[in-house]
């Protein structure tokens, strides 16, 4: 039978013990919002069969356990509560007086469930997602293990709409939401996307550290700024990674081995796994995961005569421990850290073939602790949140182009080391239920960042081309409050005010700083004329404060603050009866003072600001599910830009945004006895872009497809898929863009990886 899961994801995380007695305090309400209070508090989850009952719901307070806590709730409803795991309660029809009925036969039993109603935590507080006046997506975590090609952080542009990526390579690509797209080049500039993990931003200046995706909860995508609540670099959104956390309940794990081939290409393959260990029932867990992968590479290199040169090896883990003193707080610490090497670049010059004279490899390596402590206050709930990451980017790259001009001997090497150390704290108290719900908080964000390169000839010499390093600090009070005019119509406001200083000089603060300051409001009125139905109008904004950088001849220049304003109408829908859930959004945002990364003549990335922008367009997303059936869809249509711009332009678009495009998802799965069986496939369109905003070298990437598929077989605890990437074996151009050196000497290309056949063996237990 098909099972809808109510995802209210805290309480799987929580004290699963829900035969002890609990302070509940539960208002009167809608079911939905009454069981996303007890989840929380009573530390479970509750499943429904197909849509949630609408039916209201009387107070329920006192000393008492789930159980009981849900008879309140549901006496006289026609509905009741049933145990069905330590911390998993399913709402089932009320018996009716019992007559016989003939059983009916084994069949099969379909995989895809109705959309249901989840609980998103992105907007820093529970919501329900049918709720939430924002664009955002949420894709599940199992999709990343074995039903998709995508494996890292950087594939999510694969799985969900508006989300777009440049092909630099692994552990240097840039994600962009929201056609908000700023430069294809890694400068010194934050991200207009913030990327975290749980509550700990992972990219702020430098790539996407393009982390695997293993023992995740879900992902969680929110399109537009989101300056009130995240601050400075979400101009154009925010992704937000969030892991399952440690039970105290269980012991349990899970085991994957993989092996891949790319057409024409190297081999590869990946183990990985995790477990969840109870340290001591209901107060102390420990959930620790790992993972070693390696791709196989598919780039040839006709000068030094190699093949397949661009394999990439990645390997990190995680570990959590969740702490409960009592029944309403929880403590939890986690390390993570990987290291992701690549032995060389993805770009060609002719097909999968170019001629290099060394090889220009690159290393990402990243560590992050953080440590959160959340629980009520009063009626109010706490979150305090700390986080320290540390990330070092390294690339080599062919500079025998500068050699005569540098007075080396070719060929020569250029050597960047980049690298980011930040520190965040950030304080929340909010309160998540009532006609009047709030959220207000304090954050520092303390950061050092660090830029060198240098230019190495074949005898060793060297000539030193960038040594840059500041330290930014940026305070921030925030709060946004959402307040019920009548039942149908809630008006949301927020702002946040902040204060940012950035030093030339980490080792003092006492000599001249770049200090700016500013605020970012927002606002949004919601209408739910009817359960499954909600529109709304939301006007939002974002501040990416400037700061120095330096040029070809080693001055220091300064480039403004970017601000960007966005409003937006959506609609979400749930028809047939919760088979079809629609979004649907139009915005149109003004973006002020671009910032931009260039790469200058002498090979080095630049910032200035570059002039005004705009954008318009819409985004349409359909999930669907029917018997064995199960579907997705996704289209963005947009008109990104220049309206203004320090030199002439012929082409104004933004860069790597295409005007169009879009992807579809077909999954089939049944039940056979004790087999389960699935299979997908999907196909993503993306139209045509330019590069970046040089007049000079204005390259554009073309039009692409990339399709895929798979099929699964799980028995008891073992589970195995094949699937396949690029099925048609489309090599067809994804980023017009390798080396900073010789781009504008010849064309470059980065082919779409060939065809790649992967299989996956899974045990749980």
């Amino acid at each position: 039978m098909t099972i809808g899961i109510f995802a209210l994801w805290a309480g799987l995380a929580a004290d699963p013990a829900s035969a002890q007695t609990r302070t509940v305090d539960v208002p009167a309400g809608t079911l939905g919002e009454a069981i996303a209070i007890l989840s929380r508090q009573a530390g479970i989850s509750i499943a429904v069969q197909g849509r949630l009952p609408q039916i209201r719901t009387p107070s329920v307070r006192g000393r008492m356990d789930a159980g009981q806590a849900l008879d309140k709730l549901l006496a006289g409803s026609g509905w009741k509560a049933r145990r069905v795991a330590p911390a998993l309660w399913q709402l089932v029809r009320a018996p009716s007086p019992p007559r016989k009925v003939a059983r009916p036969p084994v069949a099969s039993a379909p995989i895809p469930a109705p959309p249901t109603e989840i609980v998103v935590t992105a907007l820093k507080r529970d919501q329900l997602l049918s709720t939430a006046p924002v664009a955002i997506s949420v894709v599940k975590g199992d999709r990343f293990s074995g039903g998709s090609p995508a494996r890292g952080s950087s594939d999510i542009a694969q799985e969900t709409g508006s989300v777009f990526s440049t092909h630099l390579g692994p552990g240097k690509e840039r994600l962009f939401l929201r056609g908000v797209a700023d430069s294809p080049f890694n400068g010194p500039t934050q991200s207009t996307v913030g990327l975290f993990l749980d509550d700990a931003r992972i990219n702020y200046s430098l790539p996407d550290p393009d982390l695997r995706l293993v023992d995740i909860d879900r992902v969680e995508v929110l399109r537009g700024p989101q300056g009130t609540l995240y601050g400075a670099g979400t101009l154009g959104g925010v992704i937000r990674i969030v892991t399952n956390r440690p039970q105290s309940n269980e012991t349990s794990g899970h085991v994957a081995l993989e092996g891949s081939t790319v057409a024409g290409g190297g081999l590869g393959g990946a183990v990985e796994g995790w477990v969840n260990v109870p340290l001591n029932r209901d107060t102390l867990a420990l959930r620790a995961n790992a993972y070693l992968e390696s791709d196989g590479g598919w780039i040839d290199d006709a000068a030094r005569n190699r093949s397949n040169i661009n394999p990439s090896r990645r390997a990190g883990g995680r570990l959590e421990m969740r702490w409960k003193p009592d029944d309403d707080w929880t403590v939890d610490i986690s390390l993570v850290a990987q290291n992701l090497r690549a032995r060389d670049t993805p770009y060609a010059t002719q097909g999968t073939t170019r001629s290099t004279a060394i090889a220009e490899p690159s290393r990402n390596e990243f560590k992050l602790f953080r440590i959160e402590a959340k629980g009520p206050i009063g009626g109010i709930d706490f979150l305090s949140s700390t986080a320290i990451e540390s990330n070092e980017v390294k690339s080599r790259y062919d500079a025998s182009s500068m050699a005569g001009s540098l007075g080396l001997e070719g060929p020569v090497a250029f050597d960047e080391k980049r690298g980011v150390f930040l520190i965040t704290q950030e304080f929340r108290l909010s309160r998540s239920q009532g006609p009047f719900r709030w959220l207000a908080g304090v954050s520092i964000v303390d950061a050092i960042n660090t830029n060198f390169g240098t230019f190495t000839s074949v005898s060793h010499a060297s000539k030193e081309a960038r040594t840059q390093a500041n330290l930014s600090l940026e305070s921030a009070a925030f709060g946004e409050a959402t307040l019920a005019l009548t039942p149908m119509v809630d008006l949301t406001a927020g702002v946040r005010a902040f204060v940012s200083n950035i030093w030339d000089d980490p080792r003092s603060t006492t000599g001249p700083s770049i200090d700016q300051h500013g605020i970012s409001p927002s606002a949004a009125l919601t209408w739910r004329p009817a359960h499954g139905r909600m529109f709304w109008l939301r006007y939002a904004s974002a501040i990416r404060p400037g700061g120095r950088s330096l040029d070809g001849a080693g001055t220091l220049t300064t480039f403004q603050s970017d601000k960007l304003q966005n409003i937006e109408l959506g609609g979400r829908l749930s028809l047939l009866n919760g088979h079809l859930d629609l979004d649907l959004t139009a915005f149109a945002l003004r973006w002020r003072d671009l910032q931009s990364d260039r790469v200058g003549l002498d090979g080095l990335v630049v910032t200035t600001n570059v002039g005004n922008a705009s954008n318009y367009g819409i985004e349409m997303a359909a999930r669907g599910a029917w018997h064995e059936f199960g579907a997705e869809f996704s289209l963005t249509a947009q008109h990104g830009r220049l309206d203004s711009a320090e030199e002439v332009q012929e082409d104004v678009r933004l860069p790597v945004l295409p005007d169009i495009s879009g992807r579809a998802r077909l999954t089939w799965g049944r039940r056979l006895g004790d087999w389960t069986l699935g299979a997908y496939v999907s196909a993503n369109y993306w139209g045509a872009s330019r590069l970046g905003f040089d007049p000079t070298r204005q390259l554009e990437i073309p039009s692409r497809w990339i399709v895929g598929s798979g099929i699964s077989v799980a028995r008891d605890q073992w589970r195995t898929v094949l699937s396949v990437s690029n099925l048609l074996d489309d090599r067809s151009n994804s980023f017009a863009f390798g080396n900073p050196f010789t781009y504008r000497l010849q064309p470059q290309s980065t082919p779409q990886q060939p065809r790649t056949i992967v299989l996956r063996l899974e045990r749980s237990f």
